[in-house]
């Protein structure tokens, strides 16, 4: 009888033990589950607007991690609004800063110019100092035609 009560005390310390470490541990918090650098995923999007840009334009660098590279326009015109079929040209850029920077391919946008979304996306590509570089604004590779988007998003 004794050794049934000693055998049924040491399962129950056994047990509270296995669930310190639990008790102890820290609760996640919502940037664990959405944020901070989890995955190779990172937060630090660019969510914006582009006003009266030319070919040339620079977006600020940003580092998202290592995940496949979105960028999104939303509601695009430009000064030649009415006369000529309205696109733009994007390339992604990877900053380098002790060798020459990692040009993405070229994307052509041309949905977002009929009040839509534009979307482009880059797989395979390493770095995180990343930005985007407007390319063409309707077929002009020189500074001419401008250009704004109501909503820019690359993350």
């Amino acid at each position: 009888m004794r050794t049934s009560r000693n055998f049924c005390r040491t399962a129950a310390v056994v047990a509270c033990a296995a669930l310190l470490p639990l008790a102890a541990a820290p609760a996640a918090s919502a940037e664990d589950a959405v944020g901070g650098k989890q995955g190779g995923i990172s937060l630090q999007a660019i969510d914006s607007y582009m006003k009266g840009v030319v070919a040339g334009f620079k977006s600020n660098k940003t580092d998202i991690g290592t995940a496949p590279t979105i960028i999104d326009f939303y509601n695009c015109t430009t000064s030649d609004h009415g006369y000529v079929t309205e696109s733009t040209q994007v390339q992604l850029i990877n900053y380098n800063y002790t060798s020459p920077n990692e040009n993405w391919e070229k994307k052509t946008f041309t949905a977002c110019f009929g009040g839509g979304q534009s979307h482009g996306e880059w797989t395979g590509r390493k770095g995180d100092d990343l930005y985007f570089q407007i390319k063409q604004v309707n077929g002009s590779s020189i500074v001419g035609p401008t250009m704004s988007v109501s909503r820019v998003h690359m993350w």
